[in-house]
Order: C-alpha cells, then structure tokens, then sequence
C-alpha cells in the first residue's frame, strides 16, 4: 500500500504559533507605546516614561517569548540611544564591566570541565564511597554536588552531565524505570548540584549576574567567602531538610543493594586521568584559592577567572571553536543589558519616585524583616508560573526592590537571595531550562515520571522560604538588615 506525508497538520502547528507571536508582540508594542506617550506624573520626567515603557514592552516579551529575551535588551539600550536618554557609553557601558568578562571567564572554564570529563570522575569517586544504598547515594549525589559545585560556575553543565549518572546508579539498585527510587536519586542530584547552588557564589552563573546588578559597594562587601557566609543558615536548612524530604518522598519499600565494586567499576571505565582533566583541575583549585583569598590577596575575582581560561586557552584545553561556538552569548548579552536597565531606572529619577510613590507601604513592609523576606520569596515564586525566563524573574525583583532596600538601610543582596533561591521550580516541564537539561539527560520519560518529581519541588521550596525567614536574625547580626 502506498501511502503519502502531507504536513498539514505541521504547517498548522507552525502558523499558529506565529499568530501567538504576532499578537503578543503586538500587545506589547501597544502597551510600551500607551505608558511612554502618557504624561509623565509628578516627580517623574518623559522620559522615565519611555524607559518604563520599554521595560512594559520587554516584560511582555519575557513572558511571551515572542522575542528573545536578550533581542529586547539591545533594542531598549539602542532605543535609550535614540530617544537621547542616555548616551551610547552610559547606555552599553556595563558590557565592559568586571561582572560581564567574569561571566565570560566562567562560562569558558566551565567548557573545559565538560569537555574534559572531570565532573563525571570526580561525581562518581564521591558516589563509590557511599553506602550502595538509596539513602548513601541520595547523600552521595547530594553531596558530590555541593562538593564539587563551587569549583564549576554552570549549573546546566552540572546537571546534564550527573543526570545521566543518577538514573544509571538507580538501574544498578534494580529500581524500576519511573519508580519511586528513580525520582528520589534524581531528586538528590538536582537539589545537591542545582537547588543549593545559591549559596557559593561560583557555583552558578546566575550569581555573577546578581553581583553585577548590585551597586558598587555591595559588589566590594560581596565577595565569594562573604557571600558563602551570609548563606550558611539557609545553606544548612535547606540541605538537611530537602534530604529528609526526598527520604520521606522516594525510599523504595524494598531498598535492594549494590556492590560498591560496581559503582568503582563505572568509574574505571573511565581510565586514567588525561591531560586535560588534569590542567582543568589545577586550574579550578587555582582560581577556588584566588576566589575565597579575594580580599587578602587583592586580586579581583574576574582577573583570576580570566587568567585561569587563558591558560586553558593557551594549553589547548578549550579550543577558539569552543570559545566561539560553546559559550552561552546571549546569556552574557542579556545580563549586560539588564545591567543598564538598573543605571537607566537611577538616571531618569525612577528610583526615587518609586520610593516617594511606594515608600509607605514598602517601608512598613521592610521593617518587619521576617514578612519582607517570606513574601518576596513567595511573591518570587508565584511569578515564576508567569515569567518562564529564570534570569528576567529575578532581576526584575532586585531592579525594583534595591532602592527600597537602600533607603531603609537594608541591604539589595536579602531581596535578591529571596528571589534567586526561588526561581528553579519545575512545576511543569518547560518551567526551568535547568530542569529540563537534567530530565532528558537522565533519560527523559523513559526513565523518570515528572509527576513523581513534583512533591519534593513544592515542599523543597516551602522550605527554602522557611530557610530564608529563619535567617532574618543571622542576618541582622551580619550588618544586612538594620
């Protein structure tokens, strides 16, 4: 029988997605234009209007992802350009701050440890000492990963890598595919790798785009030992709990055992180190050492991060391919420019009417620290089912909150651990890039039921909202909150 493939049906798909697109983005034409033409209230000049009109104009955008996200960011620092609210220097100028040439320094190195195999090794040596039971290996992978998370700045390679290790650990426990056991093992290694990335400041891109964001005093006060410290009370709570949680959600009722010979075994098939691996992690303890010495030793973080990818660059360990094909530029490109939104929003006195405007209510929030704290971190989360782009949710919040933290003498970098410790939920598949990188690596539906997952991201991130209340006190002790 003959038999014909006539697309339609994928034709149809396609056109429709574009009408959602055009009309998204013509919704948020519509809306830029109607707050920049509307007159300015009082305290505020026109063009504050545009600037909070192409902020409207992107905001739409970022939920839609009718544009991408990074698209918006060079045609709201263009058009501030043209409409002569601020000049080309002030209006790109962070593109050649510390925070953007770390980001690139990162980003490479973190190319080096993919490539090299490093992580695979180091994962599966931590995972060969545990117990061969569901809960050594959960701590295991939980563990590996908080071990070896500061030394690699990208949580997606993290997670792509040691994703496909949990599954393959649950196979060799005889856990079912889709089971219970399958979900608690992937669990441990996304919440170890992933969901406690937040307290190391090298152990996630994302942390180097908050530090960019903030101004100038809280980057110096900010650095990787004194960022670790300010964590450690929502580190702690977070970890201990979110590992009695996967216990409570996913120990199989029959907890069959493996030798530890045959997770040692998985590691010998790897053979010995090479080269690269082993430039790699030199370089990785060198820049770790520069990192948490930052202070003493004088050397600003993003000179180490550059100094340790051109020595991966000279040696050969990343390629100019690599740099040029394998590092996430629109990422850099976006958080360059989110950069600038913070300067446009001062520059055009946004700031203080803001706080003029909303001062009242925001103060009485702010000075009951433990309600300030709790609801932006549940405001941040909510926002998450509404702004997919992790990146955008979070530097939205500390674009808004920061002035109205200053002014009560609190400092930016509560509002931003608030919103940050929030944004990785995975609710839905397509909620979390992250997620979804560690899902199919893993083995995708094959191998784990999404549904399973869910309990431990809602009560995980109950918890790490707990957590961030519970560190009002610590806080205060710190200086942070006044």
């Amino acid at each position: 029988m003959l038999s014909f493939y006539f697309p339609y049906q994928e034709v149809d798909l396609l056109e429709n997605e574009t009408r959602k697109k055009l009309l998204s983005e013509a919704a948020a034409v519509a809306l830029g234009l109607a707050i920049g033409f509307c007159p300015a209230p009082e305290g505020l000049g026109q063009p504050a209007m545009w600037v909070l009109g192409l902020l409207a104009w992107a905001i739409v955008n970022w939920m839609t992802n009718a544009v991408p996200d990074f698209v918006c960011i060079f045609v709201m620092c263009s058009t501030w350009v043209l409409l002569g609210i601020m000049p080309f220097q002030s209006a790109f100028g962070s593109f050649s701050s510390s925070t953007v040439w770390l980001l690139i320094a990162a980003m490479g190195i973190s190319v080096a440890v993919s490539k090299s195999g490093l992580l695979a090794r180091v994962a599966l040596k931590v995972m060969s000492i545990a117990p061969p039971t569901f809960r050594g290996q959960s701590l295991a992978l939980m563990g590996s990963g908080l071990f070896i998370g500061p030394f690699i700045p990208s949580t997606i390679v993290k997670v792509s890598i040691v994703g496909a290790m949990a599954t393959d650990i649950g196979e060799k426990l005889v856990y079912q595919h889709r089971s219970k056991g399958m979900a608690g093992l992937w669990s441990s290694m996304y919440l170890g790798y992933n969901q406690l990335s937040q307290a190391f400041l090298s152990a996630s891109f994302f942390a180097y785009i908050i530090l960019g964001l903030f101004p100038a005093a809280v980057q110096e006060q900010f650095t990787w030992t004194f960022w670790l410290i300010a964590s450690v009370p929502w580190l702690l709570i977070s970890a201990v709990a979110g590992f009695l949680l996967i216990q409570f959600h996913y120990t199989p009722e029959h907890a069959p055992k493996v030798t530890k010979e045959d997770i040692r075994a998985m590691a010998d098939g790897l053979g010995p180190m090479n080269r690269d691996e082993k430039l790699t992690l030199a370089v990785l303890l060198v820049c770790v050492f520069f990192w948490v010495l930052e202070q003493v030793l004088s050397v600003p973080a993003a000179i180490t991060a550059i100094g340790g990818l051109c020595v991966l660059l000279a040696l050969g360990v990343v390629k100019v391919a690599d740099f040029n094909q394998r590092i996430s530029w629109n990422v850099i490109c976006f958080m360059g420019g989110a950069i600038n939104l913070a300067n446009a929003i001062t520059t055009t006195g946004i700031d203080k009417w803001l706080g003029a405007t909303f001062g009242g209510p925001m103060s009485a929030l702010i000075s009951n620290p433990y309600l300030f704290v709790f609801t932006v971190g549940a405001a941040a989360l909510i926002a998450r089912f509404i702004i997919v782009d992790m990146t955008t949710c979070y530097a939205l919040f500390i674009v808004v909150l920061s002035p109205f933290c200053i002014d009560a003498g609190m400092s930016p970098w509560v509002a931003a651990m608030c919103a940050y410790c929030v944004v990785y939920p995975y609710f839905t598949k397509y909620q979390n890039v992250n997620f979804l990188a560690a899902f199919n690596s893993a083995g995708g539906d094959e191998k784990l039921d999404h549904a399973k997952l869910v309990p431990f991201c809602l009560t995980f991130h109950i918890v790490s909202i707990l957590a961030l209340t519970a560190s009002v006190p610590y806080w205060q002790m710190l200086g942070l909150i006044p």
